[in-house]
């Protein structure tokens, strides 16, 4: 299924598992360099986490990002969770060695404060109602939650450089938020403490602390 006219909402379950992992199964070196660039950065902030940490993904998708994040933990509890069942079924039949949960960002199944650090990558964009699922993050999270959206317009002028997604001015389908470094900064720090900043071409990625 091409990927400039991708029906996410219809898609098979295999279909769907396809588009999510093409990106991270590039034999493109650019791509790859990218791709590696980022997780450098995931990995300094990890680095900062004690080894008695429980560790929650949410929004794991296929959970390609979920095998980089459990690469770079040193014993760490670490669970992951969707809320759609194509993926959560996938998951399940492919990467076995993940504890996966079906979930909707919006309304997490764990209680206040249940886990030390809580992921959401390259999910924001996708949400209807971004401000509910903050809440819920900050709500599960007894420490730090993790946030990483595209950078734009720097995603969108990249797309277009590679002629992506030219009739929708370079947008990749499902965007629906758009965010600066900036806007995005100012958005989290609505609910956390926003501690360190990112900025690996072409994303953001947010450390943020939970208030007391």
């Amino acid at each position: 299924m091409s990927q400039e006219y991708f029906d996410e909402e219809n898609a098979t379950a295999d279909e769907l598992w396809d588009w999510c992992t093409l990106e991270y199964n590039s034999t493109n070196f650019i791509s790859k360099a990218l791709i590696d660039n980022y997780y450098e950065k995931i990995k300094r902030i990890v680095g900062q986490f004690s080894n008695d940490m429980r560790i929650l993904e949410a929004g794991c998708g296929a959970a390609e990002s979920s095998d980089r994040i459990q690469s770079l933990l040193n014993g760490q509890h670490f669970e992951i969770s969707d809320y759609d069942p194509r993926y959560v079924s996938k998951v399940k039949e492919h990467k076995k060695h993940h504890s996966i949960t079906q979930e909707s960002v919006y309304e997490l199944k764990r209680p206040d404060n249940s886990f030390d650090v809580v992921f959401l990558l390259e999910v924001m964009e996708h949400l209807d109602n971004y401000e509910l699922a903050l809440k819920e993050l900050f709500r599960v999270s007894s420490k730090y939650v993790i946030l990483s959206v595209p950078n734009e317009p720097l995603w969108r002028m990249l797309n277009l450089a590679r002629f992506r997604y030219v009739r929708h001015w370079g947008n990749t389908p499902g965007h629906l938020n758009h965010w600066s470094a900036s806007q995005f900064s100012r958005l989290v720090s609505k609910y956390g403490i926003v501690s360190q900043i990112f900025l690996p071409v072409p994303w953001i990625i947010l450390l943020a602390e939970k208030r007391n």
